[in-house]
């Protein structure tokens, strides 16, 4: 029981790690395009970014002032900061190296290396050469590591493990960007269309949205498709669609695990079949923003429920 919780808990965080780092390094690259159509951005913009992926009471508290340097420090390279690419790539890496046995040896040499090149880096390499290469080189190495391993790994427990965690931490950062996009659409504090474009980029989304809705582009059609897409890897509803299969998946020999497992595939399908009945009308109706609240909450009490299930603590384990 022991081993099998501090497995499971290391898959689990493994697929939310590399999720998180890549999402992050994803909106980072695209928001430097933003910056580049947007003449006259001040430093005071680059707080929206910490606001969709930081903690601005921890930023401001160290940092003090919203710079380019001091942002890209604070959400890239800083080990005090457990949201930054190199934190998470180093808890991707640390869960990794715990059960590497269990785990196929490409994904310790990919995450290995990403977190090595990572930890030399300073703002300067960044800035000084070219930051949409810098990013996408992170991105792309996820990307790799996620190819690697539904390339090798065998449809068990581990692989379901890895996926729930993955798509979780999806569902999890889509709704905190649909937040963020809401509330700077809200104050017109940027041109509604590059905001809007570059939301759609940051979770490749920009060509499959286009194929469906041609040159329309707004808010609700955007919020729409992120939220309610059934086919979009990327959305809400993907994810907790894929959330669901993760979980009915995992096939545990204590019958009172595997009721608890499906508990969770049921709440993880009921969050499922309530997106799918939104429309339009519900998006436009004002109460978006407590919606999208509700469905963080949501993937809160999962997170919570899974650990809960499966990653018992030290006390409950001497007990």
């Amino acid at each position: 029981m022991v081993m099998m919780g501090r497995t499971a808990e290391a898959l689990f965080w493994i697929g939310r790690y590399t999720e998180r780092t890549e999402n992050h390094a994803r909106l980072i690259d695209v928001y430097y395009h933003i910056r580049e159509e947007k003449e006259n951005s001040s430093d005071q913009s680059w707080s929206r970014l910490i606001d969709t992926i930081g903690d601005r009471a921890a930023f401001t508290e160290q940092y003090g002032s919203f710079t380019e340097q001091h942002v890209l420090q604070y959400i890239t390279l800083d080990k005090n900061n457990s949201n930054s690419l190199l934190a998470c790539t180093n808890y991707a890496r640390s869960n990794l190296r715990n059960i590497r046995e269990k785990m196929p040896a490409e994904l310790w040499d990919i995450m290995n290396g990403l977190y090595l090149w990572l930890k030399e880096k300073e703002v300067r390499d960044i800035t000084n050469d070219s930051p949409h290469l810098f990013y996408r080189f992170i991105r792309d190495t996820l990307s790799m590591f996620q190819g690697a391993a539904t390339s090798v790994m065998p449809r068990q427990n581990e692989w379901h493990f890895v996926e729930a965690g993955r798509y979780l931490e999806r569902a999890e950062n889509l709704l905190r960007l649909l937040q963020s996009l809401c509330h700077d659409y809200a104050r017109e504090e940027l041109s509604s269309y590059p905001l809007m474009l570059s939301v759609l980029k940051s979770v490749s989304g920009y060509e499959s949205y286009r194929r469906e809705h041609a040159d329309t582009v707004n808010l609700s059609s955007i919020i729409k498709f992120l939220m309610l897409h059934e086919t979009f890897p990327r959305s809400v509803s993907f994810s907790f669609q894929s959330l669901e299969r993760s979980l009915q998946g995992i096939q545990m020999e204590d019958p009172d695990l595997n009721l608890a497992v499906h508990r969770l595939a049921k709440l993880a399908g009921k969050v499922k079949a309530n997106l799918a009945c939104m429309d339009e009308e519900d998006i436009l109706s004002g109460k978006l923003e407590m919606t999208l609240s509700e469905l963080r909450e949501s993937c809160n009490v999962m997170g919570l429920r899974m650990s809960k299930v499966f990653f018992p603590s030290r006390e409950e384990v001497i007990a």
